[in-house]
């Protein structure tokens, strides 16, 4: 519960703030300041997680102005759970719905955000592969995540999160990141 009021403050401040002013702010240290405040990692992840979805570009197609934006969870606790609390929160102009899916349900297409969790490493590769090049941004916290395909791997180094993207898998995805995105990453596969 306390996850979600920050986020929706910080969802309030979100909109009185210039883009790129924002995405700096957010990415390079304010979810840091959040952890001295006794936010947990996976709570971290999880607001580092609703803010890509924020700056991420999907196909019209894929994600009609006012539509629902869908987040599958794949694996078991993920998160402890804070990716849950995310349900019913506004991502711009759409409306956040989570799902909970698990690898032998393949059916992830319609999903525009896919969390794979740890519990989940033996079957990632097969979770991507069935993907294909639906336009669904994909993340984890499997330490060699972006590395084998996935495209946003969250990290917990040197005691803060971090991020790996794999320019490549977005791409195929149809996605776009902005560029100051890529530039913090700690490391971008495919550049």
């Amino acid at each position: 519960m306390r996850l979600a009021k920050i986020l929706a403050s910080i969802a309030t401040e979100i909109g009185r703030w210039p883009a790129k002013a924002m995405l700096s702010c957010l990415l390079l240290g304010v979810w840091q300041v959040h952890a001295a405040d006794n936010l947990s990692e996976a709570q971290i992840k999880a607001a580092y997680l609703l803010n890509f979805a924020k700056f991420v570009e999907w196909p019209a197609e894929a994600l009609p102005p006012h539509s629902e934006m869908v987040l599958c969870i794949a694996g078991n606790n993920v998160l402890n759970g804070t990716l849950e609390a995310l349900d019913g929160h506004n991502v711009g102009e759409h409306p956040l719905h989570v799902v909970q899916k698990n690898y032998t349900d393949l059916s992830v297409t319609g999903c525009h955000l896919l969390y794979i969790g740890s519990s989940e490493q033996a079957h990632f590769l097969v979770i991507l592969s069935a993907l294909g090049n639906a336009p669904t941004l994909t993340l984890s916290d499997i330490d060699d995540f972006a590395e084998k395909g996935g495209g946003i791997g969250l990290l917990f180094r040197d005691n803060k999160v971090v991020f790996e993207v794999n320019l490549e898998s977005i791409r195929k995805a149809g996605l776009h990141l902005p560029g100051q995105l890529l530039n913090i990453a700690s490391y971008v596969y495919g550049r």
